[in-house]
């Protein structure tokens, strides 16, 4: 398994989707736990925040419209998880960015 350098806890509400919460709820909280991350990756990670500013930014659509895609909503996704994937040295499962966890529960990094 990869050295995650750190991790966003999304399992708390992720699998509510959609039996409890619409796609735009679960985008609001994936937005809002994004932007609790912010610091901690300003802090750091500086060379990578502002792709990740833009990961938030691109989903912020899903949180604003109770009309929302799914697929597009998955489409967007995978742009936070390269982000995530992000290689940080050369070492084979080395160390990566951030573990983005949707199975645990939990509220932040």
């Amino acid at each position: 398994m990869a050295n995650w350098q750190m991790k966003i806890e999304l399992g708390d509400f992720w699998h509510k989707y959609p039996d409890e919460l619409s796609l735009q709820e679960v985008a609001q909280k994936l937005v809002e736990r994004l932007n609790g991350a912010k610091t901690e990756v300003a802090k750091r990670f500086p060379g990578y925040l502002d792709e990740f500013i833009e990961c938030i930014e691109n989903l912020e659509p899903f949180a604003e419209d109770p009309d929302s895609n799914v697929d597009s909503f998955d489409f967007v996704l995978e742009d936070l998880y390269d982000w995530a994937d992000t290689k940080l040295d050369d070492e084979w499962n080395g160390k990566k960015l951030c573990w983005i966890n949707t199975f645990g529960n939990g509220n932040t990094q």
